[in-house]
């Protein structure tokens, strides 16, 4: 395939990869460089890896600047070349990863651990940007092979695979390195080196149409958080109805001379059956639960997929059900509480609200 396509081409390619990968917010890229930073360059790329669901185990050897392969050392380059102004290729060896045939399937109990060859520059830190740009794209390959994608071999593909998984920021600030050097304090000559296969038109339509994507989803979560921020209050306002019940029910208890009219009366001798609260504190338990759950998918929702996205229209509407049941038990709790309140101390009353 020649190293210029239309963004046709791009969006054909994107409408593919979309259905199975989704995008995936972008990573904390200033943590990445930090670490390139402080020479951990193996965690660098294990957790290039395990953002990208692949939590394998990173064998890293270095070779020197300027190094080229033979044909027979068992490495499958896939390396993200240096390209000159019509886009073609130019620069050396920069990363290699090894495509292993045992390569398990993607997600699967047998990636975890799998051994993962990579072979760097031994000047690869000089630009971390860069560094994390191809390392993406070359894990990206494994990627698409560990699916068996029939595009596992294309660089376009693999391009994109990489930035819709959430590296096309770090990508747009590593894909090209622009060298000034200054002879005799007069003549000044300047060499921008671009890494990738996209050309800069692709590589802007890719960028904006996963931005577009982004900002869709992460809209929809916002809203998703907001209902469970409505769920946390209304939990809150129940466990405090049924907080003042028992202190009330615990104060009448403990004072019994005072004068209660008979449908009071009553209704305060109801309260003291045996599992009257139990629904109330049922409820409560099982939406406490239904809390913790639904914030640790939140929390952990970065990749917007098909599986996703559907995951959490499904959570949206048992939210609600469940903001449902809460507001009508806080509503029966609240007119036994304003039965009980009628005969509890204004003193104890404001202790309770202090305490509580």
């Amino acid at each position: 395939m020649e190293n210029e396509v239309k963004n046709d081409y791009i969006e054909k390619a994107m409408n593919e990869l979309i259905p199975i990968f989704g995008v995936k917010e972008f990573i904390d890229h200033q943590k990445l460089i930090s670490l390139v930073y402080s020479k951990k360059i193996k965690e660098v790329i294990k957790t290039i890896a395990l953002y990208l669901g692949l939590p394998v185990e990173v064998n890293l050897s270095y070779v020197p600047k300027g190094y080229r392969p033979n044909n027979n050392d068992g490495f499958q380059s896939t390396h993200v070349v240096k390209t000159d102004r019509h886009n073609h290729g130019t620069g050396g060896i920069t990363a290699q990863i090894h495509i292993p045939p045992n390569l398990p399937f993607y997600g699967t109990p047998g990636m975890i651990n799998f051994p993962i060859n990579v072979r760097l520059s031994e000047d690869c830190a000089e630009n971390p940007s860069t560094l994390i740009s191809i390392m993406a794209h070359e894990l990206s390959h494994i990627l698409l092979y560990s699916i068996l994608h029939k595009e596992k071999e294309n660089e376009f593909y693999t391009d994109l695979t990489a930035m819709m998984l959430g590296f096309a920021h770090i990508i747009k600030t590593g894909r090209k390195v622009i060298k000034t050097q200054t002879f005799n304090a007069t003549v000044t000559n300047t060499e921008i080196t671009t890494y990738g296969y996209l050309s800069d038109e692709n590589f802007i339509f890719a960028f904006n149409k996963i931005e577009n994507l982004l900002s869709k989803q992460e809209s929809e979560k916002k809203k998703f958080l907001k209902k469970l921020n409505e769920l946390r209050k209304q939990l809150n306002k129940t466990k405090k109805q049924l907080f003042y019940f028992e202190k009330y029910l615990e104060y009448l208890d403990k004072n019994l001379n005072q004068k209660i009219p008979q449908e009071d009366g009553y209704k305060i001798s109801v309260f003291h059956q045996h599992g009257y609260t139990d629904n109330f504190q049922s409820v409560v338990r099982k939406n406490e639960t239904n809390l913790e759950f639904f914030l640790k998918f939140a929390e952990n929702l970065k990749n917007y997929n098909k599986q996703n996205t559907e995951t959490m229209q499904k959570y949206e509407t048992q939210l609600k059900l469940a903001n449902e049941e809460l507001t009508k038990q806080d509503f029966l709790l609240k007119k036994d509480v304003g039965v009980l309140k009628k005969y509890v101390g204004l003193f104890h009353r404001l202790k309770l609200r202090f305490f509580h």
